[in-house]
């Protein structure tokens, strides 16, 4: 048992609502739009709660996604028009804590997070999608396209985004228009699609439908939403039950990793949190009425156990790790890993994989510690060629959302090898 997770059931909260998800996190303007506030949402009754201040918390908010390997927020914040500052708020039992990490050139107007990259969206006539390091460091520009105004993943695993640019006068993108990028390639899956846009909308989300036919869900900032299909003149409208003022779309993610709906969040004219249907237009939604002008948010995090890999192996030994089981409450994490027989190895665990800083820590010859070595064991691979490390977890409630880290590492004289790094939710 992890000394560290045994010690975490103490002073832990929990939701204890049979919700799908975890809260959801919205970023909102504060009065004025001088300053900005996160607020949490309870999945089940959809009221709001700010979860503190931070220091930036006087910078006007752009945009937020939300780490899938540890659950802290990210949130992009404006510099004045021209550039844009990305933090870091940091879960720490129940509080958070704010570090830089790093800024970006124009508007900030979506941020994701795929394996160890953070994907950055940028407005600007000479802006585009740019890259940096999941917990921080300096940005590179790897695609360019004037007015990006929309992003999101496709999936989880596929290395790929959704882009949506808006088409307006007097700058290199005339037209709008939408694409499917393949960052890790360069590459485009399809397109780039453009349509004119003689209104003058804003696209404020996209996303890619997993249908047979490429086909995009649109949001514009007049409040309506389109179906763009590749191949097609424009967006066929989306019907809707109600009309919606301009500004109820201010941002469009996916309900889920594979999801054909969308979550939708409007701005102070309809600030709400809601679900659509592309199909139909009808609506679900998620929330009460939120605080202040409501500027972008992460969906919750899946509730159900789940455990998500990153990074590549590295060193002279191969070290794959996997799992067996999944850290479900009541039950056992078991963590395996696949390498030569008679090998001793190195179980590394901790429910931290940011340490303010510390990591990655670099190791002899070039690999990366990627979580805080908290808890350390020494395991020999069996003739079997599959180590498996079993960690019971508590039957508490108060466990639900808690992250466990694995990694295993070889220590030989020609340098330490290591495996992927595994990032292991306790869930239902």
């Amino acid at each position: 048992m992890l000394r560290s997770l045994t010690c975490l059931v103490v002073g832990a909260t929990v939701l204890l609502g049979q919700a799908p998800t975890l809260p959801h996190y919205v970023l909102t303007a504060t009065a004025g739009g001088a300053g900005c506030e996160v607020v949490e949402v309870d999945p089940v009754i959809g009221t709001s709660t700010p979860i503190g201040p931070f220091p930036s918390d006087l910078l006007a908010p752009l945009a937020m996604t939300q780490d899938p390997y540890n659950g802290d927020l990210l949130v992009a914040l404006d510099l004045g028009g021209t550039a844009s500052s990305i933090i870091r708020l940091h879960r720490f039992f129940g509080t958070y804590v704010e570090y830089p990490m790093g800024s970006v050139p124009g508007r900030v107007v979506d941020l994701t997070v795929l394996d160890d990259t953070l994907l950055v969206a940028a407005d600007a006539s000479n802006g585009g999608l740019y890259t940096m390091p999941r917990r921080g460091g300096s940005s590179s520009l790897i695609h360019t396209q004037p007015n990006l105004t929309a992003m999101n993943p496709i999936g989880p695993s596929y290395g790929a985004v959704v882009l949506a640019w808006t088409g307006r006068a007097g700058t290199p993108a005339l037209d709008s228009g939408v694409a499917v990028y393949d960052y890790t390639q360069g590459t485009f899956w399809f397109g780039q699609s453009y349509f004119p846009n003689p209104n003058n909308r804003e696209i404020t989300g996209v996303l890619d439908l997993p249908t047979a036919i490429p086909r995009q869900l649109l949001a514009f900032d007049d409040g309506t939403m389109g179906l763009f299909v590749l191949g097609a003149l424009a967006p066929q409208p989306v019907p809707s039950p109600m009309v919606l003022p301009p500004g109820a779309t201010t941002a469009l993610h996916p309900r889920g990793p594979y999801s054909a709906e969308g979550v939708v969040l409007g701005n102070a004219a309809h600030p709400y949190l809601f679900v659509v249907d592309p199909w139909s237009g009808s609506t679900l939604g998620l929330a009460v009425a939120l605080p202040g002008d409501p500027v972008d948010f992460a969906y919750g995090i899946e509730r159900a156990a789940h455990s998500l890999l990153r990074g590549q192996p590295c060193g002279s030994h191969l070290l794959l790790q996997n799992y067996t089981s999944t850290a479900q409450l009541g039950g056992t994490l078991e963590a395996t890993l696949d390498a030569t027989p008679a090998l001793p190895v190195l179980f590394v665990a901790s429910l931290e994989d940011f340490g303010g800083g510390l990591l990655p820590a670099a190791l002899p010859l070039g690999c990366s510690l990627e979580v805080m070595p908290d808890v350390v064991t020494l395991e020999f691979v069996p003739t079997s060629g599959t180590a498996t490390k079993a960690i019971p977890v508590p039957n508490s409630p108060a466990l639900f959302g808690t992250v466990v880290h694995t990694q295993w590492a070889h220590y030989a004289t020609t340098g330490i090898s290591v495996s992927r790094a595994m990032a292991n939710w306790i869930g239902n």
